[in-house]
């Protein structure tokens, strides 16, 4: 019925917690696919120790080739009907495939979402960036009917039917922030899309061992990363539904191109030449009237970087605090 895909790279912390939320589903007819990407720490042992108790666990192993090398190896090795994602350091809570697959055995749409909380040692609470895109259910939507799902650029918090996975050949390819593509596609795609207002997902932040990469956010390397997929992802956007280049412009104008913007307030322009050149390359296709129709703030901003006038945006973000459209809550 189901094939549930955990790519693992160095998550011994957390691991077990992970498998276990997953075995606690009571899925009849359930796989649980562990991509072993090459780990080095504890990991493959947790998983292997799971596999000798619970049948149902199978391990694929690679070399560390990278997180969508992992998911793409674990939906080859897939044979369930229904297709979803756990990264292997968060948890499924109770009962969340189970209410997937109810959903979309009653609607026939082609995946279900869900909303998502953020979880660590002191408990769980809500991630505001997902408030109003999971605010109530809906069966047989669209993201062109609902256009907060431009949002909605996560795998783990959904599940898929494997045939329409397949049949539009979905294929992860970046090596960071590699969602984003991918889900815009099955969103824009899909016949249709139930989303549910029930939480299905429990997103980890580390305290303990390395940090995620949404964790490292302010890194050079990472603001790249992160701004090639803002790119790849207009390319979809504008490739496949003209119509969503308004939500999704001005959601990246004010979320993650600002994001990269603060980072000139720990870096300097040599570090940053590269997530400065995407960001530019993005914020000149974005047609003017949506850049007008920022506030004043942002839009000052897209001015002064569409110029190349780097010294007024340093100002600017060292003198103004950030709070991000998409998170309303201070950048991290």
């Amino acid at each position: 019925m189901l094939s549930i895909i955990v790519p693992v790279f160095d998550v011994e912390l957390y691991l077990s917690a992970c498998l276990e939320s997953l075995a606690g589903q009571h899925i009849a007819d359930t796989e649980i696919i562990v991509v072993d990407d090459g780990s080095a720490d504890g990991s493959r042992p947790i998983a292997d120790a799971w596999a000798r108790k619970d049948s149902r666990v199978r391990i694929l192993e690679q070399r560390n080739f990278g997180l969508s090398a992992a998911r793409n190896a674990g939906v080859r090795a897939a044979r369930g009907t229904y297709l979803a994602f756990c990264d292997g350091d968060d948890i499924v809570p109770p009962g969340a495939y189970a209410a997937h697959i109810a959903s979309l055995e009653a609607s026939g749409s082609d995946f279900s979402t869900g909303d998502v909380r953020r979880i660590d040692s002191t408990g769980v609470r809500p991630h505001p960036g997902y408030r109003d895109v999971f605010a109530q259910n809906r069966r047989r939507t669209h993201i062109r009917c609902h256009t907060a799902l431009i949002r909605d650029r996560m795998v783990w918090n959904k599940v898929f039917r494997r045939s329409f996975w397949t049949s539009r050949e979905l294929v992860f390819a970046l090596p960071a922030y590699e969602d984003a593509p991918v889900m815009m596609r099955a969103h824009i795609e899909a016949s249709a899309v139930d989303v549910l207002s029930e939480v299905v997902y429990h997103w980890r932040i580390r305290e303990a061992g390395a940090p995620s990469i949404t964790q490292r956010r302010d890194e050079p390397a990472n603001l790249a990363a992160c701004m090639r997929m803002v790119v790849d992802t207009f390319d979809v956007i504008t490739g496949l539904a003209e119509d969503l280049i308004p939500p999704y412009a001005d959601d990246m104008c004010r979320g993650d191109v600002r994001d990269a913007l603060d980072g000139l307030k720990l870096h300097d322009e040599q570090a940053l030449d590269e997530t400065l050149s995407l960001a530019r390359s993005f914020v000149e296709r974005v047609p003017a009237e949506l850049i007008r129709a920022l506030p004043a703030a942002d839009r000052s901003l897209m001015d002064h970087l569409v110029r190349g006038e780097l010294a007024e945006i340093r100002q600017f973000v060292n003198e103004v605090p950030h709070i991000t459209a998409n998170e309303g809550e201070p950048a991290q």
